[in-house]
């Protein structure tokens, strides 16, 4: 298996463990652990109590986060950093709006793009 590159890991790591996108408005659960503020908030819309981690499964009594603004910072920077190693490979396309590598798919079944062309889109 081959090493990931570092960008690679630091865009792992800048990713929301519920929507798999980079975080957006980052916040701390009791746990630790990182989540959108929107995507916690909509897991735990649920929950009278007993909250618990996405993540670890550790359960909390109250629904309590915090704004973590030094990930979103770091968000920042891994955004740039993609877009500086998309560019610098010369051969893959990065979206102007947000900033990421375009990756093709199918339309139909959202299946990403492997030999056939035809259904495919940006």
């Amino acid at each position: 298996m081959a090493a990931e590159s570092p960008v690679q890991s630091l865009q792992d790591e800048a990713s929301c463990a519920i929507c798999l996108e980079y975080f957006k408005d980052p916040v701390s659960v009791h746990c630790g652990h990182n989540f959108c503020r929107a995507c916690i908030t909509d897991y735990w819309e649920e929950s009278d109590t007993n909250f618990s981690c996405p993540q670890c499964r550790e359960t909390a009594q109250q629904r309590n986060f915090r704004p973590n603004r030094e990930l979103a910072k770091m968000i920042e920077i891994a955004k740039r950093l993609s877009l500086q190693a998309a560019k610098g490979s010369g051969g893959e396309r990065v979206c102007e709006k947000h900033q990421e590598t375009l990756k093709l798919f199918c339309e139909e079944d959202q299946a990403q793009w492997k030999n056939s062309r035809s259904n495919y889109r940006l």
